[in-house]
């Protein structure tokens, strides 16, 4: 039995970069480097998220919280709810991220960025309504990604002048477009959009 794997390429054949199927006894080893905390943790996360299983939650789970796991959690978060499927199990997380703006910046871009998976099949107006909001504030650091996140739920692509955001800065016309089919997505009929900006 081989006692040590290469994690590195273990993870491309995992995202499908290289050919070949991942072992049980890999994924196992990735599981390990997890247990342990050594090594390359993010790797690991993705093996065991790919190629793993939803038992392998709790595991992941322990990488989401805590100062330590601060450049591993957006990966965890991702993990377990894209590549293990379980975003109705981590719903109210993702919605306690988005809004929670004291909370580490990383993780709440990464719970926006996941907001396709959090509205799939699943309403919540008011979630959508605050992250219009989230969009509109000039001030967020966070607007990027929600802009990024509604021209794929609102499948917007085809209909702006610059779908994937490389020169937004500020607001634009295609911002105003976003805004107004999110907020007629969300019932949000109390926005205006005066002189290029919001007003709530």
């Amino acid at each position: 039995m081989v006692d040590f794997f290469d994690i590195e390429q273990i993870c491309l054949r995992a995202k499908g970069l290289e050919p070949g199927p991942v072992a049980p006894e890999e994924v196992e080893f990735a599981r390990n480097l997890l247990r342990g905390r050594e090594g390359d943790i993010v790797g690991a996360i993705y093996v065991v998220g790919l190629s793993g299983n939803k038992g392998d939650a709790a595991l992941l789970e322990s990488y989401l919280h805590g100062d330590e796991n601060n450049i591993y959690a957006e990966y965890a978060l991702k993990a377990l709810c894209c590549y293990l499927g379980l975003v109705d199990r981590y719903r109210p997380l993702l919605r306690l991220w988005m809004q929670e703006t004291e909370l580490d910046g990383d993780r709440r871009m990464a719970a926006i960025q996941l907001a396709a998976e959090y509205f799939a099949g699943f309403e919540d107006n008011e979630l959508g309504r605050y992250l219009v909001d989230v969009l509109c504030n000039l001030e967020d650091s966070c607007r990027r990604s929600v802009r990024s996140v509604f021209v794929n739920i609102l499948d917007l692509t085809n209909q702006l002048e610059d779908p994937y955001g490389t020169a937004f800065d500020d607001w634009d016309e295609d911002t105003t477009l976003i805004v107004q089919t999110a907020a007629q997505k969300f019932g949000y009929r109390d926005l205006k959009i005066l002189h290029r900006r919001a007003l709530n």
